[in-house]
């Protein structure tokens, strides 16, 4: 192998190992957000959140799970939420129907939302992200 050949060989090793290693966008400063969301103290299963930051941004996304537990996704790839102050929007899915062992059996979904009379709020409705781990539990309210 003469020296051009081996120029080109570690000219191309030296790429690969630089696309490799990530030299993606940084990321803005995030927190990791976890918690709980209930009603009369009992866990509430599918409420899709989405954290809007107050100061713009990309929002981050949860789902709850069967104890109602969540934790925020900046992105598919990163936990958490950017840090400041955000806005709370939902919306109540209810827990997943499971899909049906038979491929060609009728597929039935099923819902059980909070039940709050036709009227109800999630607390709190902003709350604010800080550097390093966030508990923050929500409750569903009359009102």
């Amino acid at each position: 192998m003469n020296a051009f050949s081996r120029f080109l060989t570690g000219t191309a090793t030296l790429a690969a190992l630089t696309l490799m290693t990530g030299c993606g966008p940084e990321l803005p400063p995030i927190g990791e957000v976890s918690g709980v969301i209930t009603q009369d103290g009992k866990p509430v299963e599918g409420v899709a959140l989405e954290f809007v930051p107050v100061d713009g941004g990309r929002p981050s996304m949860a789902v709850t799970d069967a104890e109602g537990h969540y934790s925020a996704m900046f992105t598919a790839q990163t936990d958490g939420a950017l840090i400041g102050k955000h806005t709370i929007r939902y919306e109540i899915n209810g827990p997943a129907a499971p899909m049906p062992a038979n491929p060609d059996a009728e597929f039935i979904p099923t819902s059980k939302k909070p039940d709050m009379g036709g009227k109800g709020k999630l607390q709190p409705t902003e709350i604010e992200v800080v550097d390093g781990s966030n508990e923050i539990n929500f409750e569903f309210v009359a009102g």
